[in-house]
């Protein structure tokens, strides 16, 4: 990834930075039948969400979300309209100016997410919104464009942050000899074996040894993950249903849209650590595609092991892989329920 310079270069993209827009509502408060929706996208089953027998033996009178549907409660509908309350301030106007310059392409790169606390069946959530910063013209396989990064604070009914992230995006302007385009997954890195199937109990610190390696798991992609995961997210960019759209922002199909990824990571991590524990930073790279066709192999490793006053805390590295190399990378910290 290299500096460019390209007539762009007469934007004064930083008089769009700094300003905190908001609140974008949501259409509906968190749902039983919404989170129901995710979780069968994403094939988790984590017992927390749903399970009456489960929740009844754990003092739970409703649904739980899964905290990566953190962004998809504020999302915009199929019309590309925020929820009836909502700034009409246009959150990310900057993307707007980029496409009339001529960089009509997005694509999200990173999340770095802090959960503070779970969304119930009934709450009712909001997020504001700061683009806090704008990288200069960069080139890469992808076209030249620009970095931008959103802060985003995710509050209930009661103004309290349930979750924030800061999200990195590249705006850009397709090549045409897009590398992304042109690569095709590698028959050799076919994954054919099955995923051990998760227990749910859960992960003891006492049991745990610095170094181990989480179960791996397969993730087929197909069309209909990468379609039903936009939709159980709200997330109607047609890039993520629509082939022409894709291919012309120079992806060879529709590819796995950020909110997926971050769900299967979230689930990853669950099943391994069980439904006691609770996932309190998700940190999310993302690089190869994930496209119809292919395979994603996630795997992961126990990196260190903090056992203090309060619950004690475990750090993992993972990674998901697919037939063009990785699509994500990331870490997390994660609360272990004893």
């Amino acid at each position: 990834m290299t500096a460019s310079t390209s007539d762009s270069d007469h934007l004064d993209l930083d008089t769009l930075t700094g300003t905190r827009k908001g609140p974008y509502r949501s259409f509906n408060a968190v749902s039983a039948v919404q989170i129901w929706q995710w979780c069968s996208a994403m094939g988790d089953h984590n017992p927390l969400y749903l399970d009456k027998a489960y929740q009844e033996q754990h003092g739970i009178d409703r649904a739980i979300a899964p905290p990566a549907m953190m962004q998809a409660w504020t999302m915009r509908d199929v019309n590309m309209r925020y929820a009836p309350g909502s700034s009409s301030a246009a959150p990310y106007e900057v993307f707007d100016v980029l496409a009339a310059n001529g960089f009509p392409g997005n694509v999200a790169v990173s999340y770095d997410i802090h959960f503070h606390h779970l969304l119930q069946e009934g709450d009712r959530a909001h997020h504001y919104n700061t683009i806090t910063s704008i990288s200069p013209l960069k080139k890469t396989a992808l076209g030249e464009g620009y970095f931008v990064v959103e802060h985003a604070e995710f509050m209930d009914q009661h103004d309290t942050v349930y979750a924030e992230a800061y999200i990195t995006y590249f705006q850009y302007r397709p090549a045409a000899d897009s590398n992304a385009a042109a690569a095709e997954p590698s028959p050799a890195h076919k994954v054919t074996t099955a995923s051990e199937q998760p227990t749910f109990s859960d992960r003891r610190a006492a049991d745990l040894t610095v170094g181990d390696a989480l179960p791996e798991l397969v993730i087929p992609i197909t069309h209909k993950l990468i379609v039903a995961g936009a939709i159980a997210g709200q997330d109607f960019i047609d890039v993520h249903h629509n082939a022409p759209a894709a291919q012309a922002a120079a992806m060879p199909d529709i590819f796995m849209n950020i909110l997926t990824t971050c769900g299967l990571c979230g689930r990853y991590l669950t099943d391994w650590a069980g439904p006691g524990s609770r996932i309190k930073r998700l940190q999310l790279k993302l690089l190869a595609p994930n496209t119809p066709g292919d395979t994603m192999l996630l795997q992961g490793q126990l990196k260190t092991l903090d056992v203090g006053d309060d619950s004690p805390t475990a750090s993992v590295e993972f990674a998901g892989r697919n037939g063009r190399g990785y699509h994500v990378t990331g870490s997390a910290v994660v609360a272990l329920a004893g």
